[in-house]
């Protein structure tokens, strides 16, 4: 409905900055400016004519309007047309009814229903629409819908040009009927129903184009024409308050009337209203109407702007929390205590045409107009004042409260403006008009506690008398005038002051003597200089004195002054004073003394210490800038600070900070004087103009909501309710889908610049995002599962109590997925064994063929040489000694063969599988050397690797150590001529090392390399560097005459190297 009073606790709150300020004033309509933010087509807005406003149980505002609905979250609008689907372009009304669902009445289509969940859906979701149209009637008039209305049965009832038609609750196919109002002279099809809405009683009341109608809770129709000889009756709005009270917004004014009970309505009785005539009308069919509201059954009132209000025809009806009306008409907006109108039109910046009014869940006034769009009054928003509002200049020099109490603004050109209450009044001080011309001067006026003015000027300093009224001051002659011939420092004047004791304190420009004192007991001036103590070439910007009788100064160009018992003291910046222009002082009630400077602001706690503290104070502080110019107090003891960007309310028992700024009422951002007046009112001083805030308690809010307005994953967007959502999850994505892009937005209508918004994706990290502007996120994310979350954080960095999120998971890869790693690893599992078991099966059948081959060449190769050397020493035992011919062939062939079985024995040991691990090397190493050694009486020590390495070595690999070894203890034996030898087997890491060292007599080891020993044969070094190489390592031979020899040996002890990558490296390159 239009009106219809709202029971949400969330409007329980009180309405309008001055709201008490307001009920005192007259009933005549003013031209101070109100807070209203216009929204038009700029702002996003479908359509600047506005016919209905409402707020839905989600917090939005919906703006019926002249071409289609719009919907607003406090930031932005979101917009439906013809092309969306809405039946016809012009819309009347919104009712969300208590099932959550959203019916548009149509201006000649009839009624269509949002559904929220349609766009963007998919499946089966993707066959619904995002409207659908219901006709009412059958003719053109019928689809006119002006009013929708739910009854307590969760009946839809539908007011049409064309009469009275009702949606049956329960009924799905959408199916209204027409309902009977029974008019003897119209027929039902020819009247016009504005407003339908149900009494505590169960009673409908129907405002029609033929007066009042009530259908009884019984069904019986009665008629109250308001006005029976008019041919038209239009009762455009309907409301009820909290006593039962019907109040009508009616075509020739308001009318407020208290029903009869069901049972005494009959068409006979005739209750004073049924022949109701206006308050302010004469004759004898006049009803005399006593003042205030209707108090008893069958009673009623009619106002009218005889009564006050600000025009007669009503349109719009509603009722804030307090219990006043807002009432809409053609002519502006009337606000209705019960006995007194205080009205609004355009001189305040509001359209004349009303529409609808209603209230945000912030408490904002919203006003739908005719041509000008929708407007918010801002609660708690300032009252403007220029020179429309009687200012004679908007260039706000200084404020304050003159002897009789009145509000006295200080503007450019020495106009002294005096508030009454209403509107502002300007005069000039009688001063000389070329004066008043000029451009020079500062425009400095006070007013002393004797009640008498001090204008500065750049000639001089004027002082006139007290007066009975300040208008007197246009033509009253100066008491004096004082310039430098009195004793004034310089003419220019800059800033006047007045102390406790009387004297006024004098600041000019110019050196040597920049600050005079009036002494009032002597009448005398006194000047002050830098032999004084003040800063050179510095001059007083502001002037404040402090409980103890302190003077403190602000000084122009930075720092602050202090004048105590008679001497001056100076804090610079490494005091803590700020550096740059000092632009205001403040005493609050705790005594501290606020100061204010370009470069930012301090406060010192205890002005009159001996050594004051001054601490710093600017935007580290959460202000909005650090450009402070002023600061007063409220009576809640909340500090306003003017800065060069608005104004900051400090709560300094919770440190809470609220900002003000152009969007809640303030003239002028640059706020350079700041006042409470006794009333406990707030001005403000800008540039443009004078802003005025009525101070209230204000309980603490949450930051809004937050939805979820957009979703697109891979650039595809997915399904989300028109209306958003706080949470979605179970999404589960491909491996493809990583990129997102996740709008939302805040759901409030407190200034947007207010709201930032903070979000992380749980999963990829913990901590909250830097507070930001933005309503937009996008991620590049690897799989795994996430949750995004996002919440919204006011200005003093309160954070939404719920966030909204979105759970999903990124699938990895099929190749990295828990199924086929478990589907590849059995399979390589598999392979492996397989491999491993082939290769078991190889190592155990290859163990077997060595044992074989071991056995047999020992137990028949090995044992035919033996035989072979055995025959040949019995034969040359039977021959002739003395035949050489026979006896050296036989020797031969018994030392060949002695030979060979050593030979056989060496590849026997090399090939048999049970002899792999280095200790079997070691212990044959050893057993060779002491056979060979001991047999040449040189002494030996021999030393070999701990038991715990006892690795497993190949046969190869064996064979070769050992073939290298046994070459370098036969050339040891046989060349050397030693008497001692020192051999050491160890293993280092992945390294076998051999030393062969002895005292021998040593060569010369670069001829040997050569070939040129005669000792070495073709299996010298040579030889033995190219085994070492085919194993992967070195052979080093360290030898010099008459120094002994020492051999090393380093291989790979793993045996890595294959002998196919050793015998690469003996290839000529």
């Amino acid at each position: 409905m239009k009106c219809e009073i709202s029971n949400s606790v969330g409007r329980l709150r009180a309405w309008l900055a001055g709201a008490s300020l307001l009920l005192l004033w007259p009933a005549v309509s003013l031209c101070e400016q109100l807070p209203i933010q216009t929204y038009t087509i700029a702002s996003g807005l479908i359509h600047d004519q506005v016919y209905d406003v409402t707020p839905d149980s989600h917090g939005f505002l919906w703006f019926c309007t002249g071409d289609g609905l719009s919907r607003f979250d406090g930031y932005r609008f979101t917009s439906y047309g013809v092309k969306d689907g809405i039946a016809f372009a012009r819309t009347n009304e919104l009712l969300e009814s208590r099932a959550g669902v959203y019916w548009i009445a149509t201006n000649g289509g009839g009624v269509s229903r949002f559904d929220p969940a349609a766009n963007g859906a998919s499946g089966e979701q993707a066959q619904r629409k995002l409207f659908t149209t219901y006709p009412v009637g059958q003719t053109s008039t019928s689809n006119r819908v002006n009013a929708l209305y739910e009854d307590r049965a969760g009946n839809i009832w539908a007011g049409t040009d064309g009469g009275l038609f009702v949606l049956d609750g329960g009924n799905t196919s959408g199916a209204f009927r027409p309902v009977e109002l029974n008019f003897k002279s119209h027929q039902d099809g020819r009247v016009e129903v504005q407003r339908v809405i149900e009494d505590a009683a169960g009673s409908l009341w129907i405002g029609t184009s033929n007066g009042l109608v009530r259908r009884l809770p019984d069904g019986r129709v009665v008629h109250h024409p308001l006005s029976p000889a008019d041919s038209v009756d239009y009762v455009y709005e309907l409301s009820l308050d909290k006593a039962g009270r019907l109040w009508l917004g009616y075509q020739a004014g308001l009318i407020v009337l208290m029903p009869l009970p069901p049972e005494q309505e009959s068409d006979d009785y005739q209750p004073p209203w049924r022949v109701l005539r206006k308050s302010g009308a004469e004759g004898s069919n006049a009803v005399k109407l006593p003042p205030g509201l209707p108090a008893t059954v069958g009673e009623a009132r009619w106002f009218t702007t005889a009564d006050g209000l600000v025009q007669d025809n009503v349109q719009a009806l509603y009722q804030s929390p307090d219990g006043r009306w807002w009432i809409g008409t053609r002519g502006g907006m009337s606000l209705f205590d019960g006995e007194r109108f205080r009205n609004y039109t355009a001189a305040e910046g509001l359209s004349n045409k009303i529409n609808a009014v209603v209230e945000d869940t912030d408490g904002n006034l919203w006003v739908g107009t005719d041509s000008s769009g929708a407007m918010k009054i801002i609660r708690n928003g300032m009252l403007s004042y220029r020179t429309g509002d009687g200012l004679g200049s908007t260039d706000i020099v200084s404020i304050f409260e003159e002897a009789t109490g009145a509000l006295c603004v200080i503007s450019a050109k020495w106009f002294i403006n005096i508030f009454d209450g209403e509107k502002f009044n300007a005069i000039h001080p009688n001063l000389p008009t070329e004066l008043i011309n000029s451009s020079s001067g500062r425009w400095e006026i006070m007013q002393d506690h004797a009640g008498e003015w001090w204008v500065a000027t750049s000639r001089g300093l004027y002082r006139f008398p007290k007066v009975q009224s300040y208008v007197e001051l246009a033509r009253v002659r100066p008491k004096a005038v004082y310039t430098t011939k009195e004793g004034l420092a310089d003419n220019y004047i800059s800033r006047l002051y007045e102390d406790s004791h009387g004297d006024i304190w004098i600041s000019s420009f110019n050196p040597p003597e920049m600050l005079t004192r009036w002494e009032r007991a002597t009448e005398t001036f006194h000047r002050y200089g830098e032999q004084d103590g003040l800063p050179a070439s510095n001059w007083a910007n502001v002037l404040l004195e402090d409980t103890a009788g302190d003077l403190w100064i602000a000084m122009h160009n930075g720092g602050l002054t202090r004048y105590r018992n008679h001497r001056f003291e100076l804090f610079g910046t490494a005091d803590g004073a700020p550096g740059g222009l000092g632009q205001g002082l403040y005493l609050d009630r705790a005594q501290r003394l606020w100061v204010a400077a370009s470069d930012r602001g301090a406060r010192i706690d205890e002005p009159g210490a001996e050594h004051p503290r001054i601490a710093p104070y600017a935007s580290a502080e959460n202000l909005s800038s650090d450009n402070l110019n002023c600061f007063t107090e409220d009576n809640f003891g909340r500090l306003y600070v003017g800065t060069a960007r608005g104004v900051d309310r400090i709560d300094q028992q919770t440190g809470r900070i609220r900002r003000f700024s152009t969007s809640d009422g303030l003239v002028k951002s640059d706020v350079h004087a700041a006042f409470r007046d006794r009333q406990g009112s707030i001005w403000f001083g800008t540039r443009e103009g004078l802003s005025r805030l009525a101070p209230e308690q204000e309980p603490e809010q949450a930051a809004p909501p937050v939805l979820i307005s957009g979703l697109r994953i891979a650039g595809v967007p997915q399904f989300i309710s028109e209306l958003g959502q706080q949470q979605l999850g179970g999404l589960e994505l491909g491996p493809n889908q990583n990129q997102l892009q996740i709008d939302f937005f805040g759901l409030g209508f407190a200034a947007a610049e207010r709201v930032r918004y903070q979000y992380k994706f749980e999963g990829a990290n913990s901590d909250w995002s830097a507070p930001t502007d933005q309503r937009t996120v996008t991620a590049s994310l690897a799989p795994g599962s996430y949750r995004f979350l996002v919440r919204a954080v006011d200005q003093n960095g309160t954070a939404s109590t719920v966030p909204a999120s979105i759970s999903f998971t990124i699938l990895p890869p099929i190749w990295q997925r828990w199924w086929f790693l478990a589907i590849a690893a059995c399979i390589i599992g598999a392979i492996v064994y397989t491999i491993e078991r082939y290769r078991v099966a190889r190592a155990i059948e290859l163990e077997r063929v060595r044992t074989r081959i071991a056995t047999d060449l020992h137990d028949d190769i090995g044992s035919s040489l033996s035989q072979i050397a055995i025959m040949s020493e019995v034969v040359s035992q039977r021959v002739d000694r003395e035949n050489e011919k026979v006896t050296e062939p036989l020797s031969l062939i018994a030392g060949t063969s002695r030979e060979m079985v050593d030979a056989m024995s060496d590849i026997v040991w090399a090939i048999n599988p049970q002899r792999d691990r280095l200790s079997d090397l070691s212990h044959r190493m050893r057993r060779f050397a002491s056979d060979i050694l001991s047999a040449r009486d040189i002494a030996f020590r021999f030393r070999v690797p701990d038991s715990e390495k006892d690795l497993r070595l190949g046969a190869d690999f064996r064979r070769e150590v050992y073939l290298i070894f046994k070459e370098s203890v036969n050339n040891l034996v046989k060349y050397s001529q030693c008497t001692e030898a020192e051999l050491e087997f160890k293993v280092e890491g992945d390294w076998l090392t051999i030393f062969v060292k002895d005292n021998g007599v040593g060569f010369d080891v670069e001829h040997a390399s050569n070939g040129h020993h005669s000792g070495m044969g073709g299996h010298g070094l040579a030889s033995m560097r190219r085994r070492a190489l085919a194993l992967g390592g070195s052979y080093v031979v360290q030898s010099e005459k008459g120094a002994g020899t020492t051999v090393t040996l380093r291989v790979p002890a793993s045996g890595r190297r294959t002998r196919l990558g050793g015998l690469k490296k003996l290839l000529p390159k």
